[in-house]
């Protein structure tokens, strides 16, 4: 079915469209949606106190402001970080000016990590307006500013996933859902990990074995290790290579929701929400065959 063909069947209207909500387009109306008052960070904050922020608040993402201005900066991702950690190309910065000394190399200021190019709305702008950006730069949040750019809030993929949960129905998960799945194995290690993250760009990797999902990891996973005090203590060392070769199964989720290739994409949303989650295995006959994330939704939103 192509996709234009599926999403006339949605509930036989078309595409869920935010035209037909009951909340009418209107100037602030992304301030309804979006998260504020929103966390942000300086630029010269310590990058292991920016890991341990998001590790300990959960957030993918975070806005870099000016402290006394509030004016927007740069934002920091969770796969900024694992690109700096081993991932990507940035690892080249500790390799080359810290020759690999990682201690050294998280306590640089967050500036160096971030990215500068900032894709954002402004309050005024409709929820619509985001949506649209997001896919077309494949972004998942937003920071929301004033007309003097200072930062208010942030609107995620999340939050629009949540907002349209109830409206999306009428498609199969199996319509929406990445059919070619990058995965990890048992013997994959979080360095191998990061790298697949990378270059691939996916925030998480199922783990498989014998065509079986036994967990999950993902850019916070990975996060939230880096942010451990076991690890922390490790890292005074000096030394990154024995916690780069972790096995990535040792801080995956093993208990992995998984949903079937037949139920409504309305009713995954509902997991996602419910159980705090950003993806779901799609798994038939215990075989993984899929995975749906909260920006395939998208697909259906205009």
């Amino acid at each position: 079915m192509s996709r234009e063909t599926f999403r006339r069947t949605l509930r036989g209207k078309g595409p869920v469209s935010l035209k037909d909500s009951s909340t009418r387009k209107r100037e602030g109306e992304i301030l309804h949606i979006a998260k504020s008052p929103v966390v942000t960070m300086a630029p010269t904050t310590p990058i292991h106190d920016a890991i341990k922020i998001m590790a300990n608040e959960g957030f993918r993402r975070i806005p870099i402001a000016d402290p006394g201005t509030k004016k927007l900066a740069g934002i920091v991702t969770a796969t900024d970080i694992i690109d700096y950690l081993g991932g990507g190309k940035k690892f080249e910065i500790i390799q080359q000016k810290f020759a690999g000394n990682i201690f050294k190399a998280i306590n640089e200021p967050i500036k160096i990590v971030m990215t500068q190019k900032v894709f954002h709305v402004n309050t005024t702008a409709k929820i619509g307006e985001a949506i649209q950006l997001m896919k077309e730069q494949n972004v998942g949040g937003l920071p929301v500013v004033d007309s003097e750019n200072r930062v208010r809030a942030i609107i995620t993929e999340r939050d629009i996933a949540r907002m349209f949960a109830e409206r999306l129905s009428g498609v199969k998960v199996s319509e929406l859902m990445t059919k070619n799945v990058v995965t990890a194995l048992i013997t994959t290690t979080i360095f191998e990990t990061e790298r697949t993250m990378i270059m691939q760009g996916f925030r998480r990797l199922p783990i498989i074995s014998d065509s079986k999902v036994v967990g999950i990891i993902t850019a916070m996973d990975i996060l939230r290790f880096f942010g451990s005090g076991e690890v922390f203590k490790n890292l005074q060392s000096g030394t990154i290579t024995q916690v780069l070769n972790t096995p990535a199964l040792k801080i995956a989720a093993r208990d992995v929701v998984t949903v079937s290739p037949e139920m409504d994409v309305g009713q995954a949303a509902k997991v996602m929400d419910e159980k705090n989650l950003g993806a779901l295995p799609v798994v038939e006959n215990t075989k993984l065959i899929g995975i749906i994330t909260e920006r395939d939704f998208f697909k259906i939103i205009e």
